[in-house]
């Protein structure tokens, strides 16, 4: 049997393929369902190893890290029928589901000179979030450019999927004029889309064009449901455009009105930083007294021990904001300690905690050399280059966020 790409798959039932290739586009394309429809696979076929894998994957971006395990377990059991594509698929998978971060976005590169239509494994090292991303190297978007642009050949010219990317990391490259025309490709082609969307909102931010960007935004999640992956992000995108053009009373809306609701159905990384990251620029853009409460509950369940530079990027802008010095420090160790390990990313993101300590302790000079060395290797903190603007915000600033002048709600 095969999937709709045409990589052979080793399943025993055709309804087993059908839902998984369900399960698959769902996860491709942000559009809901991707979690029914392969344990739909499953209950069709139990040792279907590349549906585990998914499952896996699926339950690790939920932070629920045994269950992950178990499926990733299942997976390594079910490959004895497998053919080299599908056992490279499930090494990848488990490298990423038990934290081997830098030995998985090797196994992704080394994945693609085999099988480059095989989307599953190449989304993996790709968007905002994904192993050149996190990898903690100043020259990541380059490498996750180049890397599409090897791949990109192998796939249809309507592929909206492929499309997508082209047009994402032509606008992390500093291109984005050239990403517009990517993207407008990809979501004539497919409108249900929700990864178009989101790579549709930073080409308009990235072009500086949030009137258009927000004209887009609101017409298009109209088809989305609230309860869907991305929901709460592209609020968030809308609310930063909304902040570009001076208009706080509406980004607040947002916020209070759709993010602070989804956070109930958000993944643990976008969550997390998304509300954090927004009340800290509405207090940089002069809103300060917002209640916080919702950000730090959120965080505390997602990362009660912390997590990757950018979260703790995140989480010490939690802690600065409730005056939380024994937060702050806690950041710190978790950051020297990932540093000492080998992370690439964890020096910058020690510069952000030390920055934020200098602000709370009114040393402005210390907190503009420690936010200026941040800025300087920021790239190596992952996520987007929109999400990243957070940096230079506050080293624009250079005081502190009001929330830091009393205790947070």
């Amino acid at each position: 049997m095969k999937d709709s790409l045409g990589l052979a798959l080793s399943c025993r039932s055709p309804d087993a393929v059908q839902a998984y290739d369900r399960a698959v586009d769902c996860q491709l394309h942000a559009w809901p369902g991707a979690l029914d429809a392969v344990q739909e696979a499953l209950r069709h076929d139990p040792d279907f190893a590349l549906a585990h894998g998914l499952l896996a994957l699926l339950r690790q971006a939920q932070g629920k890290p045994q269950l992950a395990g178990e499926a990733i377990d299942a997976a390594r059991h079910a490959v004895g029928t497998c053919d080299d594509r599908e056992r490279s698929q499930i090494a990848l998978f488990a490298h990423i589901v038990e934290g081997r971060a830098s030995q998985a976005l090797a196994a992704v590169v080394e994945h693609a000179q085999h099988w480059p239509t095989d989307a599953l494994a190449m989304a993996t090292a790709l968007g905002a979030f994904g192993l050149f991303a996190f990898s903690g190297r100043a020259d990541h978007d380059r490498q996750r450019f180049e890397f599409v642009r090897r791949i990109a050949p192998y796939y249809d010219d309507v592929n909206p999927w492929i499309l997508a990317h082209l047009s994402w990391v032509h606008t992390e490259m500093g291109m984005p004029v050239v990403g517009l025309t990517y993207i407008e490709c990809s979501l004539a082609l497919r409108r249900a889309n929700g990864n178009a969307a989101h790579v549709m909102m930073h080409a308009r931010y990235e072009s500086g064009e949030p009137e258009a960007a927000l004209e887009f935004v609101d017409d298009w999640l109209r088809q989305y449901p609230n309860d869907a992956i991305l929901f709460g992000h592209l609020h968030w995108h809308a609310a930063l455009c909304e902040i570009h053009l001076g208009r706080t009373d509406a980004a607040v809306r947002r916020w209070l009105g759709f993010i602070v609701p989804h956070l109930a159905h958000a993944l643990p990384l976008v969550g997390t930083t998304d509300a954090a990251s927004l009340l800290w620029r509405l207090d940089l853009a002069g809103r300060p007294g917002l209640s916080w409460r919702a950000a730090r509950d959120f965080a505390a369940a997602a990362y009660p021990n912390g997590g990757n530079a950018f979260v703790e990027l995140h989480l010490a802008m939690l802690a600065a904001a409730h005056r939380d010095a024994q937060g702050l420090a806690s950041c710190r160790v978790r950051l020297q300690r990932a540093a000492d390990a080998g992370s690439e990313a964890a020096p910058t993101a020690l510069h952000w905690a030390a920055g934020l300590e200098a602000l709370s302790a009114g040393d402005a000079q210390r907190a503009r050399t420690e936010l200026q060395a941040c800025l300087d290797q920021a790239s190596r903190l992952g996520g987007s280059h929109a999400q990243r603007t957070i940096v230079d915000r506050t080293l624009a600033a250079l005081r502190l966020p009001h929330a830091l002048e009393g205790e947070c709600q």
